[in-house]
């Protein structure tokens, strides 16, 4: 994956930077690239490694190429500059957290349609939530990632059956809870005159 975003990138900046570039004959059999002389040294050398890389990858990995530029030339001048910037982000994240991002990625892409129409409704719920909410709920989560193993495990359980109780006995057992609660509240004496 990285070798092909970064070959896409320099392919891109290849054909971006000089499109007018055409092949040569040389010396060694190979055909060198005329109007490289017009880019920058550092570009002309990228140029050279990307060339390099290319003749390297299967015929897919071509292709996906070949199909990523396609989407590419699609792209908005803004929402190229959003990819530029978020792949400049990428390469400078600590190896881990791409490794992280790259792993998300594939498993998002197995993922089937309806579970990333369900992804993309939960995260639109929580993007929707005041602020206050959000914050309540990552707190809960770190106090969640704080307990032993062995209850977490009784958590996800406890949420797997609750999950498995028809929406009315819930509702029921929310009421319940709900008036056991104020019951339970203890009342405040009256106050004096």
């Amino acid at each position: 994956m990285r070798r092909t975003l970064s070959l896409l990138a320099g392919v891109l900046l290849a054909l971006w930077v000089a499109p007018g570039l055409v092949w040569a004959g040389d010396s060694r059999g190979e055909a060198p690239l005329q109007g490289l002389e017009s880019l920058a040294p550092e570009d002309q050398a990228r140029v050279r490694e990307n060339l390099e890389r290319w003749k390297q990858l299967t015929p897919e990995e071509r292709q996906r190429v070949r199909e990523n530029f396609e989407q590419w030339k699609q792209l908005s001048p803004e929402e190229r500059q959003r990819v530029r910037e978020n792949l400049e982000t990428f390469r400078k994240l600590p190896p881990d957290a791409r490794r992280q991002i790259r792993e998300n990625y594939h498993r998002w892409e197995r993922l089937s349609p309806e579970e990333r129409s369900r992804l993309r409704e939960r995260l639109d719920r929580w993007q929707k939530l005041p602020p206050q909410e959000r914050e309540a709920i990552r707190q809960r989560l770190e106090e969640f990632r704080k307990l032993p193993p062995d209850e977490r495990q009784q958590i996800r359980e406890n949420l797997r059956h609750w999950r498995e109780v028809p929406p009315e006995e819930r509702k029921r057992i929310r009421e319940e809870l709900r008036s056991h609660q104020h019951q339970d509240v203890p009342k405040r004496p009256p106050s004096r005159p």
